[in-house]
């Protein structure tokens, strides 16, 4: 009876990896687009910013006072590929749910304007696999209120 027990232990430690090899390619195949996203702003990049997103997705700040601010995202991608400073968002950690071809990513951020901290909070991201492959549906983020230090200290991805 012992070596049965051992050898289901052994199979089924066997394939514990294989289900963390497949979230993690999973994952960054689905937080590939928020990583361009970003790639885009650092480049300037209007185009490439674009195409992380579906037709009909929202970009969306909530306010500390509940107001919730939409953001035209051609407008947006103009700002960006117009802008002279250097755009530099950190995700500290990526927190991701799956099933199916719909996805959500919560990530803490801080945002770096010409190497300086210029603000922090949460991102939070709707995606939806399409036939190009994982888009950006939904975004909305918020902006932290006090030490962005101390923020990221608290939300740095833990290993």
């Amino acid at each position: 009876m012992r070596v049965m027990h051992l050898k289901y232990t052994i199979r089924t430690l066997g394939f514990i990896p294989l289900v963390f090899t497949a979230f993690s390619t999973l994952a960054n195949e689905v937080t590939q687009p928020i990583d361009h996203l970003f790639d885009a702003m650092r480049e300037h990049n209007e185009q490439k910013l674009l195409n992380q997103f579906t037709a009909s997705a929202l970009l969306q700040r909530a306010g500390k006072d509940g107001n919730v601010q939409t953001t035209d995202i051609a407008k947006f991608a103009v700002a960006i590929g117009k802008s002279t400073s250097f755009l530099d968002e950190q995700l500290l950690a990526k927190r991701v749910q799956q099933s199916g071809n719909l996805a959500s990513v919560w990530t803490p951020y801080v945002f770096y304007l010409d190497q300086k901290v210029s603000h922090c909070g949460i991102n939070s991201f709707q995606l939806i696999h399409t036939e190009q492959g994982w888009k950006i549906h939904y975004l909305i983020d918020n902006v932290f209120e006090g030490d962005c230090e101390k923020f990221a200290q608290a939300h740095a991805e833990k290993d």
